[in-house]
């Protein structure tokens, strides 16, 4: 006669998981969510910041190449630039804008009198080393490298913006007080030094809100600041035009010295 010894077998509810460990499960996942959940913002803020930079240095990089060359080859200025204030040292300006914030481009349209190199010959304006004349050019722009939906039309008030200052001034190649003491021969290559190479520098500040064409001193900027400096070897032909029916003075730089 066989014995079979039939092993206990345990209740079925013993198997699963009991409301504690499901409680503390619940509480580790839900843990590790907020912690996930807190990093998000700083996360998408980074890319912001990254991407906004990305695209300030694509467009100092070629802003600087137009006012070097004398020629925006790919037409970008007249499609993202919609205001342009002249600033003098005396306080007064002259803005160069479009209705409602519209690229200058429009102006094309709407105005058969603008010419789309008129704005390289504005952006090229030397600074006044004296107490009159020119201070500095500041421009209003939408990213001239950015994607095509921020650049349409409709999108003009939620694209990425940002204000540049532009400021052109011949180089000293020796201190005022030193050219006294030169010959003749030495001041005219010191003349010619000065008149053949440029410093240009651009300050571009975003990013740009408040920016209304009628109340440009209302205009505000954020906290981040970018400096694009370069010298450009070459001297300045200028002429005075007409353009939206005020008298203005326009400056290209060509590699020619005098």
């Amino acid at each position: 006669m066989k014995l079979i010894h039939r092993l206990p077998q345990r209740p079925r509810g013993e198997a699963a998981f009991t409301m504690v460990e499901i409680a503390l499960s619940i509480a580790v996942v839900a843990f590790a969510m907020v912690a996930i959940l807190g990093v998000l913002p700083t996360g998408l803020q980074v890319q912001k910041d990254n991407r906004e930079e990305t695209i300030i240095n694509a467009d100092g990089t070629y802003i600087l190449e137009t006012i070097r060359s004398g020629y925006d080859r790919a037409g970008l200025l007249d499609d993202a630039i919609y205001m342009v204030s002249v600033n003098y040292r005396n306080g007064n300006r002259q803005i160069i804008s479009a209705p409602n914030n519209q690229p200058l481009s429009s102006l094309a349209v709407s105005d058969g009198a603008w010419d789309p190199q008129w704005l390289v010959g504005l952006l090229s304006t030397p600074k006044s080393l004296g107490n009159q004349g020119v201070s500095n050019v500041v421009v209003w722009a939408r990213a001239l490298n950015n994607t095509a939906i921020d650049r349409d039309a409709e999108a003009r008030d939620t694209a990425f913006k940002y204000r540049m200052i532009v400021e052109v001034e011949p180089t000293l190649a020796y201190p005022p007080a030193l050219t006294n003491s030169l010959g003749t021969n030495d001041y005219r290559r010191v003349i010619n030094v000065q008149q053949g190479l440029h410093e240009v520098r651009l300050t571009m500040q975003w990013p740009l809100f408040n920016d209304q064409v009628t109340q440009t001193e209302r205009a505000q900027v954020g906290t981040h600041r970018r400096t694009f400096r370069t010298q450009i070897g070459g001297s300045q032909r200028f002429f005075q035009t007409n353009v939206l029916g005020s008298d203005q003075i326009l400056f290209y730089f060509q590699p020619s010295l005098y």
